[in-house]
């Protein structure tokens, strides 16, 4: 007898990604509670209209692909749809007359899906009402406990702020902390590192008194000699190194040509280092 073949909904639900699992006794399907996903966004479409003098209506179109592929018979099947709640920060830097450079960094909360399989939503709209209204709720009792001393969540401070930095691989986190000149970390968990970077950049905090007393250059900007630090970051593009310039909140920043940021980022990285060996 010929066993009928199985629908890709219902062969995933063998797999890992579909597999019931359990988080604070509730029960949920997909990716695992933990686990990460990195994206590459095609060039999109973003079109805002003003409705009042702090408020804009927003639009956004684009294709996102993985920026590794996705393992064979792994995620949710070709056709499924998902409604997403983003409730998100966006910090933006004025490059020319025409170019900004954007930082987002919030979270998003799943509404409703439907099924490859299927014909309709997995909850009313009544209800995905019911649960955009709970996860605001959520998001301003978060914003109302949260401690007041530190930086507070969706706020733009004088405080050093490196956008993402909680979602950077361990790898990646290796990488800052060599700049940092962070020793043994050979034998640092991932949370480990994440915790000994956002320690080094709080201590590099704002630019120190001699960051704008050096001898300046006739187009009036500090000059530094180059060092190796320097000639790596050179091999970036200046849409690269003036990110990491406000990462690191590095004044002067939207006037500096290519090299000068390089320059200015080694220098921070320098007396960065010292100060987690000190």
């Amino acid at each position: 007898m010929e066993v009928p073949a199985m629908a890709d909904d219902d062969k995933r639900k063998t797999q890992g990604y579909d597999r019931f699992k359990q988080h604070e006794g509730k029960g949920y399907s997909g990716m695992s509670v933990g686990r990460s996903h990195k994206w590459y966004y095609d060039q999109g479409e973003w079109r805002e209209r003003k409705l009042s003098p702090d408020e804009w209506e927003i639009s956004y179109q684009t294709t996102k692909r993985r920026a590794a592929r996705a393992p064979e018979e792994s995620g949710a099947p070709v056709g499924t749809e998902y409604n997403w709640l983003i409730v998100s920060h966006q910090r933006v830097d004025k490059l020319d007359a025409n170019s900004y450079m954007t930082c987002m960094e919030g979270k998003k909360f799943k509404v409703a899906h439907k099924r490859a399989s299927g014909h309709a939503w997995n909850v009313s709209e009544k209800t995905q009402r019911r649960k955009v209204i709970e996860y605001l709720q959520q998001m301003i009792r978060e914003l109302e406990e949260a401690d007041e001393a530190e930086p507070l969540p969706y706020s733009v401070g004088e405080h050093a702020h490196v956008y993402g930095l909680n979602l950077r691989t361990k790898a990646e986190l290796l990488d800052m902390a060599k700049e940092y000149d962070i020793s043994g970390t050979s034998k640092m968990k991932r949370e480990e590192l994440l915790e000994a970077v956002k320690a080094c950049i709080e201590q590099a905090g704002r630019p120190r008194p001699e960051e704008t007393t050096e001898q300046p250059t006739p187009d009036g900007h500090a000059e530094r000699k180059p060092d190796g630090d320097a000639t790596k970051l050179e091999a970036k593009s200046k849409d690269e190194l003036y990110r990491l310039a406000s990462e690191r909140r590095i004044s002067g920043r939207s006037n500096m040509n290519k090299s000068q940021l390089a320059r200015a980022l080694a220098g921070r990285a320098e007396r960065a280092g010292a100060s987690s060996r000190a």
